[in-house]
């Protein structure tokens, strides 16, 4: 796992900000499930030449859920590096302060 540096650190304050549920709703739900739904089902049409809503919903759901749980991890994850960077930040000061 590498380090956050100033500005990814800036820029997490920032999303920290808006929240967890907004985050994993964006980058998750919004982001992996629209995405994936639209490559697999472009897939499908250039393939096999068919197009049915029930599969479009089906693969919205499951993409969406697999999102949800993808933008979770990488909360924690992204959570962990700046509480890192920050109490690493916190020790340096206190050094210097002495």
């Amino acid at each position: 796992m590498s380090a956050m540096n100033e500005a990814q650190a800036a820029k997490w304050r920032e999303m920290r900000k808006k929240g967890k549920g907004r985050y994993v709703f964006l980058f998750g739900v919004l982001q992996w499930g629209i995405v994936l739904t639209i490559l697999f089902t472009a897939v499908q049409w250039l393939t096999q030449h068919t197009f049915t809503k029930e599969w479009l919903y089906i693969r919205l759901f499951v993409f969406a859920c697999i999102g949800f749980f993808i933008a979770n991890f990488r909360w924690d994850a992204k959570e962990i590096k700046f509480l890192d960077y920050e109490n690493k930040g916190k020790k340096q000061s206190r050094r210097a302060a002495r």
